[in-house]
């Protein structure tokens, strides 16, 4: 295939390229009329001339008094009417949290009952292993001294921790219920 077939970075355009900007782009459609125009001091909300014009300070926009103040109250009614759903919305979702808590505790506390009462329940991690109480012996000296006791600590960021372990577990169970 040819260079030249396929080459369209020339600097100017062939007549064909013309023609077609002609009847796209440069036409007499994309012009603006007179009639594309407000007359002056036109009310922009109702297009009519204006009736008791007011004029935005901002942008200099004259408006009939009357159609302003519809347009303002309707505006502020719109925004009234989107707070409040998103209120509705945010109740809904702190309702919906609230329950999914509650679902929460209720299955970790049922999981609890049944482990007390030997059914069963979780077996994540709940397995007692089987510990000796005799010292273990590396090269013939004692690790653990004898006659004293490891004491059990738990401090309050272990326990924050481990619940908030337990109730992930028990979203994630009630997630794959679902």
């Amino acid at each position: 295939m040819s260079h030249s077939k396929r080459n369209t970075s020339l600097a100017f355009f062939t007549s064909h390229e013309r023609s077609l900007l002609k009847t796209t782009w440069g036409s007499q459609s994309t012009r603006l009329h007179r009639d594309s125009f407000l007359p002056f001091a036109s009310c922009i909300l109702c297009l009519q001339p204006s009736r008791d014009p007011v004029a935005c300070s901002s942008h200099g926009d004259i408006f009939c008094r009357e159609c302003i103040v519809s347009n303002l109250l309707a505006q502020r009614k719109e925004i009234k009417r989107l707070e409040k759903e998103e209120e509705r919305r945010r109740r809904e979702d702190e309702e919906n949290e609230m329950g999914r808590a509650e679902e929460e505790r209720e299955r970790s506390v049922r999981e609890f009952e049944d482990t007390m009462m030997g059914l069963g329940g979780s077996t994540h991690g709940t397995q007692r292993k089987n510990n000796s109480t005799t010292p273990t012996m590396n090269d013939g000296r004692d690790t653990e001294g004898r006659g004293t006791k490891r004491k059990f600590e738990l401090d309050e960021e272990q326990i924050l921790q481990n619940s908030k372990d337990e109730r992930a577990k028990a979203r994630k169970a009630i997630d794959e219920e679902k």
